[in-house]
Formats: C-alpha cells, sequence, structure tokens
C-alpha cells in the first residue's frame, strides 16, 4: 500500500511541475528573459508563436512532422536542437530535451534565441502561418508590459 501511496504522490508532484501558461505570463516571462525585440521581432511574435506551437504548455511533446519530437512551448525539435537520443541528432543548443519541458522557461528561451540568431522565426511554420504580417498587440493587450 506504502508503494501504491508513493507511486501516486510522484505522478502527482510530475504532473504539477509543468503546465499551461497564460497568455499575460508568457508576456512577462518572455520579456524579462530578453525576447522583446530579440533579433528586430517584437515581443508579439514570440507570444504569439509560442501559442500556436504548444497553446503555452510547458510538458508538451509530439511527434515531429520530419525527424525526432518537439519539446516545450516552443515545440523546439530533437533532432537539431536538443538532446532526447534521436538517433543522428545535434544537439545544438547543448541541452537535454527534457529540459525544455518545465515552467522555468529559461532554457526553452536560450534555445529558442540561437534557433531565431540561426534561422530566425521562419523556423517555426506557425509563425509564418498566423503571426507574421499580423497585427500582434492583442497578444500583449492588458498584460502590462513596457514596451
Amino acid at each position: 500500500m506504502r508503494l501504491v501511496m508513493l507511486a501516486c504522490v510522484m505522478f502527482l508532484a510530475s504532473v504539477c511541475e509543468s503546465r499551461r501558461l497564460g497568455r499575460c505570463e508568457v508576456a512577462r516571462i518572455f520579456k524579462d528573459q530578453g525576447l522583446d525585440g530579440f533579433e528586430g521581432f517584437g515581443l508579439g511574435n514570440y507570444v504569439c508563436m509560442a501559442f500556436w506551437e504548444s497553446k503555452w504548455k510547458t510538458h508538451k511533446v509530439r511527434d515531429s512532422d520530419e525527424v525526432g519530437k518537439d519539446y516545450g512551448i516552443f515545440q523546439i525539435n530533437s533532432f537539431k536542437w536538443c538532446e532526447d537520443g534521436t538517433r543522428g541528432g545535434k544537439n545544438l543548443c547543448k541541452v537535454p530535451c527534457g529540459d525544455l519541458l518545465n515552467d522555468d522557461l529559461r532554457a526553452s528561451v536560450e534555445c529558442a534565441k540561437l534557433i531565431v540568431k540561426t534561422d530566425g522565426l521562419k523556423s517555426w511554420d506557425t509563425w509564418e502561418k498566423f503571426c507574421n504580417g499580423r497585427k500582434l498587440s492583442r497578444w500583449l493587450k492588458g498584460c502590462d508590459v513596457k514596451l
């Protein structure tokens, strides 16, 4: 019985480590971690793209359309950017993919910055489709983030 209780507690603890963040919470975190104006892209670009990638779920993992899996709030791919054992993976961000799956977004933001520096926001199809050239102020409205 104790083993069952311990297993339940450990499961609940792992579930509580990640969640879906709110729009304004994401905007504040991204601003605090230097994404506002990063590589010439306003904060709304990053908030919009992260929404369309993960709906701001920090724990999201999905199989990639190509190779590997996509991880975290930005859905960063394991073949090129993080390490999850994907055969032939490059791990250019030098981070375990599991580090991209929690509410502390530092690893995710730092890896996203490297991706943007390397390939721009066009690396994310969702940014091209849903954010690029659109009015992005709605993603920050009412969030009390000074731009």
